[in-house]
């Protein structure tokens, strides 16, 4: 008996392990021991894959035609610095389309080509895509592709399909994070004993109306810290948050080649079915802007960047607003150095539309 016992007991305890882990998956549990939301905004972009393929079906009905014409999808993909897009008011002012954002923080075209991929998987063509450009997506030398991207998206599919495009180091992550769920949402027992302790925790009420606004909203991200609608008065703290947002984003600069291959992935894609894209460029403060300027270590790199990414969409004829040029839109307002205030956004709406409108007219007659 005893014997038996020897043999089993290693599978029962990892199965009993097993079985604890998976604990970590569940919401209620994910909301009482995460240090922060980033999670929460990639779980998210499961059930906005599944609304955006429920109201794509659903608008190629002619009983939901607009003046008789079939409603069409813009999906935007980007980090944090596209994430506040007002989808209400865009409604409002073009009911002809439907606005689904699949932004997330600190996001890379890695990302962004897993993306839509899944879109199209579902059966669902974008109207119009408008993507993220800017030279932090292209660093290999920091972590914040592993800390975000690597960490919370992406699925086995696709890391197999494209394991060229990813270190060695990086499947074995991926793969731990993909098996125990314990490492892909290590649960703080501290935050765990503080939220218990106290259920009007006001982080967890924070997590509650985030995650509210971005189901009712499509994947449009909230603006809580330190309250709806407000903006940095002081510079002096504009100039601070954009040295630390340069200090960790863009440290140890290195381009990275594969990153490049995930956006010929993503241009490739657009091309063969016919998607209008267009590349974007975020605003950043003017503190920010300045010191990545003035930057000597820093400043050459990025130059290289602009060089290799234009000549690399040269080739498929892909539009790129970069709104640091852009003499029609001229953001004031930050939250931090590198976020615009939600005022912007409504600027910036007007003006990626505007680039649909210039180049395949408003009813997209002009598309080949």
């Amino acid at each position: 008996m005893n014997h038996r016992f020897t043999i089993y007991f290693p599978v029962v305890l990892f199965l009993a392990y097993f079985a604890v882990d998976k604990t970590c998956l569940l919401p209620g549990m994910k909301r009482l021991t995460q240090p922060d939301a980033t999670y929460l905004y990639f779980d998210h972009k499961e059930k906005l894959l599944d609304e955006l393929e429920r109201v794509h079906k659903a608008n190629l009905k002619p009983e939901n035609f607009v003046s008789g014409m079939r409603k069409r999808t813009v999906v935007i993909l980007g980090s944090s610095r596209l994430l506040y897009f007002d989808t209400a008011r865009f409604h409002r002012n073009h009911p002809d389309w439907e606005l689904f954002n699949f932004s997330a923080p600190v996001t890379a075209p890695a990302y962004y080509a897993f993306i839509l991929e899944r879109i199209l998987d579902r059966g669902v063509t974008p109207d119009y895509l408008i993507i993220e450009a800017d030279p932090l997506q292209y660093n290999d030398g920091g972590d914040h592709f592993v800390r975000s991207n690597l960490a919370y998206s992406f699925d086995l599919a696709f890391v197999l399909r494209h394991q060229s495009l990813f270190k060695n180091s990086e499947i074995s992550f991926f793969l731990a994070r993909w098996m125990f769920a314990g490492y892909k949402y290590p649960p703080d027992v501290s935050i765990l004993m503080q939220r218990l302790r106290d259920p009007k925790d006001r982080w967890v009420l924070a997590l509650d109306e985030l995650n509210r606004f971005q189901t009712e909203n499509r994947g449009a991200g909230k603006s809580i810290i330190p309250r709806e609608n407000w903006y940095e008065r002081d510079f002096g703290r504009l100039e601070v948050s954009a040295r630390q947002s340069i200090g960790w984003i863009y440290r140890n600069y290195k381009l990275s080649d594969r990153q490049f291959g995930f956006l010929d992935l993503i241009l490739e894609t657009g091309k063969s079915h016919k998607i209008p894209i267009l590349l974007l460029r975020p605003q950043v403060s003017r503190s920010m802007q300045d010191q990545l300027d003035e930057d000597k270590d820093l400043a050459p790199a990025l130059a290289a960047w602009e060089e290799i990414f234009k000549n690399r969409i040269k080739a498929y004829g892909v539009p790129y607003l970069d709104l640091r040029h852009d003499p029609e839109i001229s953001c004031n307002t930050f939250v931090d150095g590198a976020h615009m205030s939600l005022d912007c956004y409504h600027m910036l709406t007007v003006a990626v539309m505007r680039q649909y409108w210039d180049r395949y007219g408003k009813d997209g007659s002009r598309l080949q």
